[in-house]
């Protein structure tokens, strides 16, 4: 009769707790990403020594967005490095950078501090909205990249 009963109370348990995790396993939401299709620019006031950095291609960007704010995260995995983190000042808000496309009309501007490479130049001209087709084949013989060669 015990048996009968710890087995019974066992089982339920089991049930319940089967339950609960198909609950908590349906209602956590998965975040949704974003795999850069091409380099972004990152602007920040806070000091860098370059007006702006490049975001490459192949990121993943993770959204953080709110009600109103459009924002992404991104993680990074530190090899050598040893950061020491502190709490965050509950009264400083979020100190975000500003990430923008980069035109092809930027470009002469951004190879001179920056270094691309042909496959970051053919993206940025490819993925450029603001271009007509025939000055993107303007574009590409002008930094001598040939379509063929990255489109595999």
């Amino acid at each position: 009769m015990k048996k009968n009963i710890v087995i019974g109370v066992l089982i339920i348990f089991f049930l319940v707790q089967l339950i609960l995790n198909i609950y908590l396993w349906k209602t956590t939401k998965m975040p949704k990403i974003h795999v850069l299709e091409r380099p972004l620019k990152i602007t920040s006031n806070f000091g860098n020594y370059s007006e702006y950095a490049i975001l490459p291609e192949g990121t993943v960007l993770y959204d953080d967005s709110d009600s109103l704010n459009r924002r992404v995260k991104i993680y990074f995995n530190l090899q050598g490095l040893d950061l020491k983190f502190t709490e965050q000042n509950p009264e400083i808000l979020k100190q975000p950078s500003e990430v923008s496309a980069i035109r092809s009309t930027d470009l002469p501007r951004i190879l001179k501090t920056l270094p691309l490479t042909n496959k970051d130049i053919y993206l940025i001209i490819k993925h450029d909205e603001d271009i007509s087709d025939n000055v993107r084949e303007i574009l590409f013989r002008k930094y001598k990249l040939k379509p063929e060669d990255f489109e595999k």
